[in-house]
């Protein structure tokens, strides 16, 4: 695998990682978005993981330019698997329901001239308009400030950090948690405002936006205070493989 440019110049090569079970509904709008032609602001590599979907996802991730690698499913699993199969020096991870807003590639480039920098994520909107997901919103951003970054809120890390902490585990539950904490000890982490993630409220309209919060709280507590995540799971029953967060 090559090295690619420079990490230390805003021209830093960055691939796009998207984990897929059964996303060929809301793949192609985050795809199209990423379509090359928008300079910094575009990517140079989209892999798409797929964990085995019995739907059209692959097929609608190659009819949109992106590269599919397949395998078992499971988040963590997948995203390893997609991480291995690019030579960017940026890896950006996103869900398949996320947008970005226009800039936000070209701020996350840019970020990275921080050589101390090792990962980042970006300002969360949900796509509702209900008060409660503006708290949950500056939760997730206040996360990424401490140095906590779920995928939802579009993790990005220098390749070389990502291949020293040893990247992704086969975890079933918070592998980006797990992730970040090992980056923590390699360098900084921080949010780029800059940057803007749009995501789905898929999850808390289907199980209730205050108790899936008050859940996803509770899980995240008791995974930092040492219970495993093979434990943790079976209290998040909708977690399977790619499709949710937590």
């Amino acid at each position: 695998m090559g090295e690619g440019k420079s990490s230390n110049s805003a021209g830093a090569s960055l691939a796009v990682i998207v984990p897929t079970l059964e996303e060929a509904r809301r793949l192609p709008g985050l795809l199209r978005a990423l379509a090359p032609g928008h300079g910094s602001d575009a990517p140079d590599e989209i892999v798409v993981s797929d964990g085995g979907s019995r739907d059209e996802t692959a097929e609608v991730a190659t009819g949109l330019g992106a590269r599919v690698v397949t395998g078992s499913a499971g988040r963590g699993v997948q995203l390893a698997r997609g991480a291995d199969a690019v030579e960017a020096d940026l890896l950006l991870f996103l869900h398949a329901d996320a947008r970005l807003r226009s800039g936000s590639i070209a701020a996350v480039r840019s970020a990275f001239l921080d050589p101390e920098l090792v990962a980042v994520g970006m300002r969360q909107r949900i796509d509702h308009e209900g008060g409660l997901y503006r708290w949950i919103e500056r939760a997730a951003d206040a996360r990424v400030r401490f140095g906590w970054i779920y995928g939802d809120s579009g993790l990005a890390v220098r390749r070389d950090a990502y291949r020293a902490v040893g990247g992704f585990r086969p975890l079933p539950i918070f592998e980006d948690l797990d992730l970040s904490r090992r980056l923590r000890r390699r360098g900084r982490l921080r949010l780029v405002r800059e940057a803007e993630i749009s995501v789905s409220p898929r999850r808390w309209e289907r199980d209730g936006a205050l108790w899936c919060t008050f859940r996803n709280w509770c899980l995240t507590v008791a995974w930092a205070a040492g219970v495993s995540p093979s434990r943790l799971v079976r209290f998040y029953p909708p977690h399977q493989g790619a499709r949710d967060a937590p």
